[in-house]
């Protein structure tokens, strides 16, 4: 006869939250504040409830399904984001790439442009994400954040659009490509 497997249980995930740093729960956000910085973190009520603590906030799941707890969990990994990203900023670094055509890298009027990509004339553009800082020096881009989200969907954004479509990727290597992932 084989034994039934033990229920599982409901796990309450507890985040600790320093000093100096606010906390307030909104209808489907927590919105994290340290001097002027404000982070916005959202959630689903179908899938979580937050309730906050005296120094805590404590992320629940409402069903001991599977998608549930992973839902809790990733919303307690997005706090512990935005509380480090409080102290400090995220950086994400891109390289570019050409082998012919001198591709070069411009920010103007909060607008990441792509010039001469394989010799194109109509220039590739992204629009850039507020709260994130970028810095071209060369072939080096720079990006830098307090959210770690918006840094690395940026990086992700401009990798995108510089690559070429129908091509070997193995013989046409030119694009931008993202060489040290968010930290």
């Amino acid at each position: 006869m084989t034994e039934k497997k033990g229920k599982k249980e409901i796990k309450e995930n507890i985040i600790e939250i320093p000093n100096g740093i606010n906390v307030t729960i909104d209808d489907s956000k927590i919105i994290l504040e340290k001097a002027s910085v404000v982070q916005e973190v959202p959630y689903n009520h179908v899938y979580i409830s937050v309730e906050k603590l005296d120094n805590s906030v404590k992320v629940i799941p409402n069903n001991k399904k599977t998608k549930y707890t992973s839902v809790s969990n990733t919303i307690k990994k997005l706090i512990l984001n935005a509380i480090q990203g409080f102290d400090k900023d995220f950086v994400c670094k891109l390289q570019v790439v050409y082998s012919h055509f001198p591709m070069t890298a411009k920010v103007e009027n909060n607008k990441f442009i792509i010039s001469n990509f394989y010799g194109e004339k109509k220039q590739r553009v992204v629009n850039l994400v507020s709260g994130v800082k970028v810095e071209i020096s060369g072939k080096e881009i720079t990006l830098l954040g307090k959210d770690k989200q918006k840094v690395g969907q940026l990086a992700g954004n401009i990798e995108s659009i510089a690559r070429m479509k129908n091509k070997d990727y193995r013989v046409f290597d030119d694009g931008i490509y993202i060489v040290e992932k968010v930290k």
